[in-house]
């Protein structure tokens, strides 16, 4: 998969998620299945994070944070909260540094090159980049889950076209 490809598919993951942000009410960020979830808030704030600045730190291969304050920024009470309207403000923001990110790297490096995370994870730019984006989606379906949990009306059309 050449990097526009891989753009375009990243894009095309984006748009359901952006109308499930939308979906999310405002009274029920703090929300959360059970008291070892994500809240709504921080679901939703994660998922604005999006892929381009960590791969940005992948490709670059210099991470702003060690292995230990990383364990301690995914603690559930450590994690921030959001809006789904800054949710959505995080995730625009995060397509054009995804764009950018990827017009940094050859295609050639994008194939072939290796690089690694503070988690162990090794392997060529492609492979690294598909990883993250399986991340987003398990988010993506938690997300669909906490919708559909909550009585809110979603459906596969919502899941995988934003309908």
């Amino acid at each position: 998969m050449t990097k526009d490809e891989f753009y375009n598919w990243v894009m095309e993951v984006y748009r359901p998620v952006e109308a499930m942000i939308r979906m999310v009410p405002p009274d029920k960020l703090d929300w959360r299945p059970r008291d070892n979830f994500m809240s709504f808030g921080q679901l939703v704030c994660h998922l604005g994070d999006g892929l381009g600045h960590e791969m940005q730190s992948l490709f670059a291969g210099k991470w702003p944070y060690s292995p230990a304050e990383m364990q301690e920024k995914m603690k559930l009470d450590n994690c921030p909260s959001c809006s789904p309207q800054e949710a959505i403000q995080k995730l625009n923001k995060d397509k054009k540094t995804l764009k950018e990110v990827l017009a940094g790297i050859s295609e050639q490096d994008f194939g072939s090159r290796i690089v690694s995370t503070p988690w162990n994870w090794k392997g060529k730019c492609e492979l690294m980049s598909y990883r993250m984006l399986e991340h987003f989606l398990h988010h993506k379906m938690q997300l669909f889950t906490y919708l559909k949990l909550t009585g809110l009306p979603v459906h596969t059309g919502t899941l995988y076209f934003g309908e």
